[in-house]
């Protein structure tokens, strides 16, 4: 297992060529609160002081949709991996599904977060086999797996 301390938006120095991943994190307008959570969650991995991964969002509000996308294909086409937050929202949201799309299309290993209450129901097209469950566990199997 990789050692991992989670930073946002700037790539932290003193990494191991080859050994840093960048992590497209995306799901339904309705549950950015897990996205952040899941972000944000840093006392499991405060321990550690060599981070390889740094996690990447983005959020529609106050953009048009064509500039929104462009932005979000060039940040998904330059990842190593996208995960997806799926909830019962994300099958009825066009944005989470473009994201899911555009990571196919670019070629980029994507898995789907579970963060349902029952993890029964519809998954979205394009994750089917590809789903893991919310924990630290989980996403460090697919980071390492990059």
């Amino acid at each position: 297992m990789i050692v991992h301390n989670v930073t946002t938006g700037k790539r932290t120095e003193n990494i191991a060529p080859g050994g840093h991943k960048r992590i497209y994190i995306g799901c339904a307008q309705s549950d950015i609160r897990y996205r952040d959570m899941m972000i944000n969650f840093r006392q499991r991995w405060e321990f550690y002081t060599h981070n390889t991964f740094d996690f990447f969002t983005s959020d529609r509000s106050g953009l048009k949709n064509g500039q929104w996308k462009e932005m979000v294909e060039k940040t998904i086409s330059e990842s190593d991996g996208v995960m997806i937050m799926v909830s019962q929202h994300t099958a009825m949201d066009s944005g989470a599904a473009w994201e899911i799309e555009c990571a196919l299309a670019n070629n980029v290993s994507v898995v789907g977060v579970d963060i349902r209450k029952k993890s029964e129901g519809h998954i979205p097209k394009g994750l089917e086999g590809k789903m893991t469950r919310y924990g630290w566990e989980w996403f460090a199997a697919f980071i390492d797996e990059l």
